[in-house]
This record gives C-alpha cells, sequence and structure tokens, in this order.
C-alpha cells in the first residue's frame, strides 16, 4: 500500500511544483518606471525647434533615466559589463523590456512639442531610435550653427540689456547653445566674454576678476557682478535724495526772496519818479504848483485856464471881484 502511494505523492509535489512557477512566471513583475504617471512634472521641459532647449531636455530625460535604471533603452553602455547585463535582460525577459521600451518612448513623446512630435513618430519604434533622431535634429548643419552663435556670443554687450542678470542669463544660454553643437565654451572664455562685455562703470569690477588667478567660475563671477550693480544702484539713489535737499532749499528761498526784491524795485522806482515830478511841479510861477501864472493854487496842472482847477496864469476869484466892483459902481 504504501509503495503505490509513493509514486502518487511525488506526482503530486510536482505538479504543485509546476503550476507555482508558471504562477510566479505569468505573474507580471513590477518596475518603478512603470509607477510614473506623469512625466512632465519631472521633466518640466518642453523641447522645441526653435527654444534652443535640447542641452537641458535631454541632461533631464538623462536623469530621468538613470533614475529608473533605463538609461540603456537609448544610450548604449560603454562599459562591456553593464552592455552584457542590457543583452541578458533583453535577451531572458522580453516581454520586460519591451514594456520598459514603450514607457520611455512614453516619456520622449510627452516631452517634446507637436511638431517636433510629428517628426519622430514611427510605428513600431524603439526609444533608441526615438532618440537618435531627435538628437539629429538638433546637431543638422551644426557648423553652420556654430558660425552663428559664435557671432552672436562675441557681439553680446550689458548696453543692451536692462539688467546684469538678463545680460549673464544670454551668454550662458548662447554657450549651451554652443556645446549642442559640438563647440564647448570654457569657464575662462566665458568669464573673459563676461567681463568685456561691461560698461565703463564696471572698470573697477573688472580690474578685480581680472587680479584673480585663476579666475572664478562663471556663476561665482555672476554673483559678484550682481553684487556689485547693486551697490551701484543704492549708492546712486543716496546720492541722488542727498543733492535732492539743497535744491529744494535753494529753490524755496529763492521763492522767498522774489518779493522781497520786487518790493525794493517798486520802492526806488517810485522814489525816482516822485523826485522828478516834484521838480516838474514848480517850474511854473511863483506862487503856484504848476507852470501857469502866479496866483494859481491848483496841484492838477500848470496849464493857464482861469478856473481854480487849472493852476493857469489868470486871476484868482478875489481879483475877479474887485475887478468887477471898479467897472460896475
Amino acid at each position: 500500500m504504501s509503495d503505490h502511494g509513493s509514486p502518487t505523492q511525488n506526482s503530486d509535489d510536482t505538479s504543485s511544483v509546476n503550476t507555482s512557477a508558471t504562477t510566479q512566471a505569468a505573474k507580471p513583475k513590477f518596475h518603478s518606471a512603470f509607477a510614473v504617471n506623469n512625466v512632465k512634472t519631472i521633466i518640466p521641459v518642453t523641447l522645441e525647434n526653435d527654444s534652443n532647449l535640447y542641452l537641458s531636455w535631454s541632461a533631464l530625460f538623462k536623469v530621468q533615466a538613470r533614475v529608473h535604471n533605463v538609461l540603456d533603452h537609448i544610450i548604449q553602455p560603454t562599459d562591456e559589463t553593464a552592455r552584457q547585463a542590457a543583452d541578458n535582460l533583453k535577451t531572458s525577459d522580453s516581454e520586460l523590456w519591451n514594456r520598459l521600451d514603450a514607457v520611455v518612448l512614453q516619456w520622449m513623446y510627452a516631452t517634446v512639442s507637436h511638431d517636433i512630435l510629428q517628426s519622430i513618430l514611427v510605428i513600431d519604434d524603439s526609444a533608441e531610435a526615438c532618440w537618435q533622431r531627435i538628437a539629429a535634429m538638433f546637431h543638422d548643419n551644426k557648423h553652420a550653427r556654430a558660425v552663428q552663435l559664435e557671432n552672436q556670443f562675441s557681439n553680446t554687450n550689458l548696453e543692451d540689456f536692462a539688467s546684469t542678470k538678463a545680460y549673464c542669463d544670454r551668454l550662458k544660454t548662447l554657450s549651451d547653445q554652443l556645446a549642442n553643437v559640438d563647440n564647448r565654451v570654457s569657464n575662462t572664455r566665458l568669464v573673459l566674454k563676461m567681463i568685456s562685455g561691461l560698461t565703463d562703470a564696471y572698470a573697477g569690477f573688472v580690474t578685480y576678476i581680472q587680479q584673480h588667478d585663476p579666475l572664478p567660475t562663471f556663476p561665482e563671477a555672476r554673483s559678484r557682478l550682481e553684487l556689485e550693480e547693486s551697490t551701484m544702484l543704492q549708492r546712486a539713489a543716496r546720492e541722488s535724495s542727498n543733492s535732492s535737499i539743497p535744491a529744494a532749499l535753494v529753490a524755496k528761498s529763492q521763492s522767498q526772496d522774489t518779493p522781497l526784491v520786487a518790493d525794493s524795485e517798486e520802492r526806488n522806482r517810485g522814489g525816482r519818479n516822485g523826485g522828478n515830478r516834484g521838480k516838474k511841479s514848480h517850474r511854473g510861477g511863483r506862487n503856484s504848483g504848476g507852470r501857469g501864472g502866479r496866483n494859481s493854487g491848483s496841484t492838477f496842472s500848470g496849464g493857464g485856464g482861469r478856473t481854480p482847477f487849472y493852476g493857469g496864469g489868470g486871476r484868482g476869484p478875489n481879483q475877479w471881484q474887485q475887478w468887477n466892483q471898479q467897472w460896475n459902481p
């Protein structure tokens, strides 16, 4: 009985092992790349034809691929051991490899513009082939682009920008674009270009940077330049506020002195005229205030009329009465 039961027990054990193995093989394997729901939150740069952001986009994308250990889906490993491990995974678990490759493709499709998407979209494509097509779009005619970018880099000066921050941002962007076309700008050249494009107001800062050996890095020189600009603006504001106080005092004193000067001038003018008129009013007879006769008492004119308002040379009222009594007794 026991002999006949043993093979049956072994058969049951074998079938259970086979079932467990089949279940584990059928169970999908989890990978961290499958948990990424919105890649745009991790790669916030959208690659466009005219944005010149390929270097930033590709750098962020490579970081994302390294985090989830899928960089070998877009760039072949240079190390022989890493390359062999990638080939083994692709051969031993092709299903997982294909799923991960599709995830990387989705990341690229989601972080490029609509125009670029139309140019790179291919049926049954692989992540590596898509990556190479995108790189070719931005490395095409790289020598002509390098000449154009070099010209822009050499002719960038601070006087064309509103602040030192905007000026340094432009230099950094141009240097990154030159790196995209295999014409990388060294730190020494970038710093020298930064100080050579400054205005005469920064002559002291230029001398200060030139005295360093070796030159500071571009981020350090940029930080010091922005600090120098801030110091100059504060100094100019203080000088402007200090110079405005005396100007206001001078303007106020001038406005207060103006009525006094006008008053003095008016008095002088009146005195002169009054003296002259007084002299003219006594040019007439001896007893008259005018030019006319001796007996006139008028103060209005020196004419020769007979009325009392005109001090002429005629007779006064008493004389007219005496004359009238003599001729009309």
